[in-house]
């Protein structure tokens, strides 16, 4: 069986795994969050999400970017990822649900996709 993007990098949970069958996410979307996907630290954990405004201006109208909107996709701090969601409101609902988060626990996205590599497609 062809090893996956995501878990060639990340260890993947049970129900990652199980939450992206049952909502039909595709490996290449996967890739393309985690490549393009914006990191906003809350509850303790990393939610990736993409911003189609930060994304490059050729990849803003593509196929990848439309299937990637409204996804969050989880990482613990051992860039594990948990689970997965899709919120029609993801950015809006990640910007209330940061200011939520402890005082001085932060993660850049340089942290979060540190040697990140993806598999050629």
């Amino acid at each position: 069986m062809r090893q996956s993007p995501a878990s060639s990098v990340f260890s993947l949970t049970r129900l990652f795994v199980e939450q992206c069958a049952r909502w039909r996410l595709r490996e290449e979307v996967i890739a393309f969050i985690l490549e393009f996907g914006t990191p906003a630290r809350a509850c303790g954990a990393t939610h990736l999400t993409v911003h189609e405004r930060d994304l490059p201006v050729a990849l803003r109208d593509s196929s990848l970017a439309r299937q990637a909107r409204g996804w969050i996709l989880i990482l613990n701090d051992e860039d594990r990822l948990l689970t997965c969601y899709r919120r029609q409101d993801a950015s809006r609902f990640l910007r209330q649900k940061s200011k939520r988060r402890p005082a001085g626990v932060s993660r850049d996205r340089d942290d979060v996709l540190r040697g990140l590599q993806f598999a050629p497609a």
